[in-house]
């Protein structure tokens, strides 16, 4: 690695070093937002217009359509948020092909442990974030994928190496990778980080999602994590019934997530970094997604 590529990303990981749960807020207040893809449809204009009439100022931007993951495209949708008033700190990196459909579909399909898709996927990953960078976004997320046991395994080195690449384009040009909980334990989560290290990768903590996969009890794994949580997602759900399948998401409050402790540990801590409500209850009870965004939102309000 190049003496000016090792500069940039220092240069990086210092601005960067700010999005991190060690920020210190004056009132404990959490910043809200909304993961786009849960007001309910797929055109990205109108998912905007929809959150901001719900009052919500901040977004998690959804998988997009292709043509936004280009300099001009940064531009258009970059013109979408500032024209509603609308941040967008926080990208995701969807990947084609994957599937949340039970936990042998996820252990096939999802994030980088398909090792016949990383090269094609890490350089998605780099399109995102060339993307996140263009909307002057801090904060990339992606599932990495269930990590096998053992760190030697080929399969976990594999893994490993491509979320250093992409940690590595990331950093030099100040975006951060943060990594979602939930295929994986804290303790194995924390393992793979140390092993990233100098590198910061970050932990986008989402409160449900320790449960559905019967991983880890969300309010001890947040306590453990918290150090490295750079962003969250408010969700709740019930764990498996069978052990090769995924729990059932629930509205907030209606699961075993214990999100109402996880709320007040964030507000303990004044954490600063983007809470982003991620609500697809409506899928499967045929309720209004922007009724639903608004129940949610009252939830954390109440929990305070």
């Amino acid at each position: 690695m190049g003496e000016l590529f090792m500069k940039r990303c220092v240069a990086g990981a210092l601005c960067i070093l700010f999005v991190t749960a060690a920020s210190l807020g004056a009132d404990g207040r959490l910043d809200v937002g909304v993961f786009l893809r849960c007001a309910g449809t797929d055109d990205p204009a109108k998912a905007i217009e929809a959150v901001k009439a719900l009052r919500f100022d901040s977004v998690q931007v959804s998988k997009l359509p292709d043509r936004f993951y280009t300099p001009e495209g940064a531009v258009e949708f970059s013109g979408m948020l500032k024209r509603a008033g609308v941040r967008g700190p926080m990208v995701v990196v969807v990947f084609d092909g994957e599937s949340y459909r039970d936990r042998d579909a996820v252990e096939r399909t999802v994030g980088l442990r398909p090792t016949a898709l990383v090269t094609e996927r890490v350089a998605y990953a780099k399109r995102c974030v060339e993307f996140a960078a263009g909307i002057e976004a801090k904060i990339l997320t992606f599932h990495v994928g269930f990590l096998p046991p053992d760190p030697q395994d080929p399969i976990y080195q594999s893994m490993l190496n491509a979320t250093r690449e992409i940690a590595e384009h990331a950093t030099a040009r100040g975006v951060t990778v943060s990594l979602e909980t939930g295929q994986e334990t804290a303790a194995v989560l924390e393992g793979f980080l140390d092993r990233l290290r100098p590198l910061r990768v970050g932990i986008n903590f989402d409160t449900a999602n320790l449960v559905l996969y019967g991983m880890d009890l969300p309010p001890a794994a947040l306590k453990r994590l918290l150090p490295r949580v750079t962003s969250v997602h408010v969700k709740d759900g019930l764990p498996p019934a069978d052990p090769r399948a995924l729990g059932r998401e629930t509205r907030l409050g209606e699961g075993k997530a214990d999100v109402r402790e996880c709320l007040h540990i964030l507000r303990q801590a004044h954490f600063e970094g983007p809470v982003i409500i991620e609500n697809y209850v409506w899928r499967d009870s045929g309720t209004d997604p922007l009724d639903e965004l608004r129940r949610a939102r009252e939830f954390i309000e109440q929990s305070k």
